[in-house]
């Protein structure tokens, strides 16, 4: 039965449930490795602190969508996540400036954040730098306003320089895509760029820092993805017939970076429901454990 005729069938048994290949292929994959979570949360001390339990009701509706729909659950967070932009951008006094690079900067800069959440640039999975490479040079090549403000939003990250020579080197196809093979390449040379390697490209060489890293996966990565699923511009992930492994790299590795910005804003608020040091260990154990997942996965 192709995802097609299993869609119906869903639709038809439903409320009665049944998995999907891919789902099957990761409840595997997580059976093998002895885990029955992609994600360990925190232990939060209480507080009746009603920003903290706003964020609160959204972490754990993301939770309720664990193991399976990590998707989902990177949906919920980033709507904690988002209103805090929002403040954070208020605080700085200018609507002008921009509420990912204040956040980041927030986080970055607090004395009472842990910075572990940057262990995540290191281990981004292949399919989320193909994603990006790929929506960049999407937007290169089309006229509308929300591709006009991904592509500023990529360029103020990592360079206008180093931008337009990643579309000039794999630009878009007469579809306004890359080829498939161009995607690919322009996805290793991002997953390079995130190593911490000097990549040349067009007779320039280019490093970035973390703080550019972070403001591209926040800006670029975060923001666009919960775009696009929010406008249903995108097929859902795992009831389509091309769904690996890597989808699940690539969702949960966008759940696992918002998770760990929602915890430094729990101790840059200071709402006393978590120390530095659970949250260090806690990103720490997480980024192993979706290295034990995902590692390898393309």
């Amino acid at each position: 039965m192709d995802t097609k005729q299993l869609r119906v069938k869903y639709h038809n048994d439903w409320p009665a449930k049944f998995p999907f290949p891919v789902e099957e292929k990761f409840a595997s994959k997580m059976q093998s490795a002895g885990l029955s979570q992609g994600l360990v949360a925190v232990p939060l001390e209480f507080t009746s602190d009603h920003q903290f339990q706003f964020y609160l009701g959204y972490l754990i509706d993301a939770l309720d969508m664990l193991p399976m729909r990590p998707d989902l659950a990177f949906e919920h967070i980033w709507k904690a996540v988002d209103a805090e932009f929002f403040i954070v951008q208020a605080e700085i006094g200018n609507q002008k400036a921009s509420r990912f690079d204040g956040f980041v900067d927030k986080v970055l800069g607090d004395s009472n954040t842990a910075g572990a959440f940057v262990d995540y640039i290191r281990i981004i999975p292949h399919q989320t730098c193909e994603y990006a490479a790929k929506r960049v040079i999407q937007a290169s090549a089309a006229t509308d306003q929300n591709s006009g403000i991904l592509l500023n939003r990529a360029k103020q990250s990592l360079g206008e320089q180093f931008i337009t020579s990643l579309v000039e080197k794999y630009p878009a196809g007469p579809s306004g895509k890359p080829s498939p093979g161009d995607q690919r390449k322009a996805g290793r040379l991002l997953k390079i760029v995130f190593s911490g390697t000097e990549v040349e490209l067009r007779g320039s060489s280019f490093t970035f820092s973390q703080e550019n890293l972070m403001k591209f996966l926040v800006k670029v990565v975060l923001a666009n993805s919960r775009n696009e699923r929010f406008h249903g511009s995108v097929f859902p992930p795992f009831r389509s017939s091309s769904a690996k492994l890597s989808t699940y790299a690539h969702a949960y590795f966008l759940l696992h970076l918002s998770y760990s910005l929602l915890l430094e804003v729990f101790l840059y608020r200071e709402h006393g429901v978590v120390t530095t040091n659970a949250v260090k260990s806690a990103i720490q154990h997480n980024a192993n454990l979706f290295k034990l997942l995902f590692e390898g996965v393309e």
